[in-house]
């Protein structure tokens, strides 16, 4: 069966284009990288990142259920995250080279996972205005949890993302940057 695809949008104004891939890129489905999250709720789930970096696949390695692409408006920085959230949820985490930092919610049904829940994923995304974006590929992201994304810049410095809810309550559940000198 063929994979499922969701183009996930950006609010960025003046975003640019991505850049496309040269000849001498790796080829377009080998993963630039991947996480593997298993658990007795949903199989072992592999995510990896295509394309350049401007998809982000999730694959059923326990069940027959079609894969999910999600495309993104930029690329993907090294290294998203997949969570669990209350047995009925995947939280996938990542930041783009635009600075953007994306939770999309893709809802489960037991092992069936995403197989009739394609309709009711739903990203949100924040703008990180500290990430330098002319030096984005340098940096390094690592996603700490549902609530804390960590990224160091190329000057030394740390940036905390943390989120104060995560919008259940019928409020946005920002994320809230602190900023540490190393």
């Amino acid at each position: 069966m063929p994979a499922s695809t969701i183009v996930v949008e950006t609010a960025q104004q003046n975003a640019p284009l991505p850049s496309g891939m040269q000849d001498n890129d790796l080829p377009i489905d080998h993963a630039t990288c991947s996480f593997v999250l298993t658990t007795p709720q949903a199989g072992t789930i592999l995510l990896r990142v295509i394309h350049g970096g401007l998809i982000a696949e999730l694959i059923s390695l326990s069940t027959p259920v079609p894969s999910i692409r999600l495309v993104f408006p930029a690329a993907v920085l090294p290294t998203p995250s997949l969570f669990l959230w209350e047995g009925s949820e995947l939280h996938l985490l990542l930041v783009t080279d635009i600075g953007s930092l994306y939770r999309i919610v893709i809802p489960i049904d037991g092992l069936n996972l995403w197989q009739e829940q394609i309709k009711n994923i739903w990203p949100r995304e924040y703008s990180i205005r500290n990430l330098p974006v002319e030096q984005a590929k340098e940096c390094m992201v690592h996603v700490q949890g549902t609530h804390c994304v960590a990224v160091s810049l190329p000057n030394g410095v740390l940036l905390r993302l943390e989120a104060d809810s995560l919008g259940y309550d019928g409020n946005e559940g920002a994320f809230i940057l602190f900023v540490n000198e190393v």
